[in-house]
């Protein structure tokens, strides 16, 4: 591996093996702290994996986890990672009001200072459900205090896609302010961008597949943005009754994350976001992708909306 060459993205969307989106019948937030938590020792794997290859990352930490397992965030941050939010209660953006989501921002980002020590300047959205239809959430995004961004999806996902210009870190001008972008890394296939660096996509695809992936995107001058869960190393989790399409989802290949995860750390340089933004930005920052004038107006009200978080 050369150190010396460009750094790829590491990161991690810390998160229980329950927190899985929009399933109908499924487990509801007056569930969860009864149900079984793996999150904690997952993370510590994980921790440990990165620890033996000497690669930094960016945890992005579920407020709602990081209020339950305190110690766990203490940790992230003493190993030497960079602590960022995954919201407080990991819902996706259409379901929020604007003033719901700033609250969960705002709320999200300062228990996470608290207990890292660290100021907090990422955010990416559970299941990067920010659409051209939602840019309005980059503005709240910007407003509530983060620096960058790492939930656009250039091509297609359940939850997400949002088309830009730029495949890979680059600037957003958005209705509170300018903020950096982090997207998730695809590759053209078909016509079409397809992700290949994180969830399923890196546990169903073959390690050479996904390691001549990272080499077109290093070659063409972009770090790839590689991004795991806690419980995709962890094949004994209890599953979720779900449709099959998404039971295959979730659950394929859970016993080959680990390996792959071992293979790229072993055959490319990783570093957390905010250590790639403040030693490669300036070589982006003249690429901005102005989202103000799409998509609706934010909602004023909405039904499915999030309680408050449970902070002060």
């Amino acid at each position: 591996m050369d150190r010396a060459a460009l750094p790829n993205i590491l990161t991690v969307d810390v998160e229980e093996w329950f927190h899985i989106l929009e399933v109908d019948g499924g487990y509801t937030r007056d569930d969860w702290a009864g149900l079984e938590s793996r999150v904690e020792a997952n993370t510590d794997a994980l921790l440990a994996l990165f620890a033996e290859a000497g690669a930094t990352a960016t945890c992005f930490v579920v407020g709602w986890v990081a209020q339950r397992h305190p110690r766990l965030v203490r940790r992230i941050a003493d190993a030497g990672h960079e602590v960022a939010s995954h919201s407080y209660w990991h819902e996706v953006v259409p379901r929020h009001s604007r003033a719901s989501l700033v609250q969960d921002l705002a709320a999200s980002r300062k228990l996470l200072e608290d207990l890292s020590g660290q100021r907090v300047r990422g955010f990416r959205a559970p299941g990067g459900s920010i659409t051209h239809a939602t840019a309005w959430a980059l503005g709240a995004v910007a407003e509530t205090g983060f620096a960058y961004d790492a939930s656009l999806n250039p091509g297609h996902s359940s939850h997400g896609g949002f088309a830009t210009p730029w495949l890979g870190p680059h600037r957003l001008r958005t209705a509170g302010g300018d903020l950096w972008e982090i997207p998730w890394t695809t590759v053209g296939v078909a016509g079409r961008r397809l992700p290949f660096a994180g969830g399923g996509y890196l546990r169903l695809f073959p390690y050479g597949v996904i390691k001549t992936c990272v080499g077109v995107e290093n070659r063409a001058g972009r770090p790839v943005n590689v991004y795991v869960h806690p419980r995709e190393i962890d094949p004994e989790q209890p599953r979720m009754a779900l449709p099959w399409k998404r039971r295959f989802k979730y659950y394929v290949g859970l016993r080959s994350t680990a390996a792959k995860l071992r293979a790229l750390l072993r055959d490319h340089p990783f570093v957390s976001a905010g250590a790639w933004l403040d030693a490669h930005g300036a070589r982006v920052a003249d690429q901005v992708f102005d989202v103000r004038a799409l998509g609706a107006a934010p909602p004023e009200h909405a039904p499915l909306a999030p309680p408050p978080p449970l902070v002060a």
